[in-house]
């Protein structure tokens, strides 16, 4: 896993998350509308630093 997260981009979508992480769509969806993973939002787009996934996985990526 840590070898894929290197190669994830400083800012993710949630469909980059859908790809990276073993849940599925409405995992991710839900995990971001009770603010479990830290995003913002972008006119419509919501949008997740790199940081934010390294701290919902608790930083046990490396």
């Amino acid at each position: 896993m840590a070898a894929r997260f290197a190669e994830l981009p400083d800012v993710l979508t949630p469909t980059d998350l859908i790809a990276f992480l073993p849940i599925g769509r409405n995992g991710v969806y839900d995990a971001l509308k009770r603010h479990a993973i830290k995003h913002v939002r972008v006119g419509q787009k919501l949008l997740i630093t790199k940081a934010a996934l390294r701290e919902f996985l608790g930083g046990n990526v490396e």
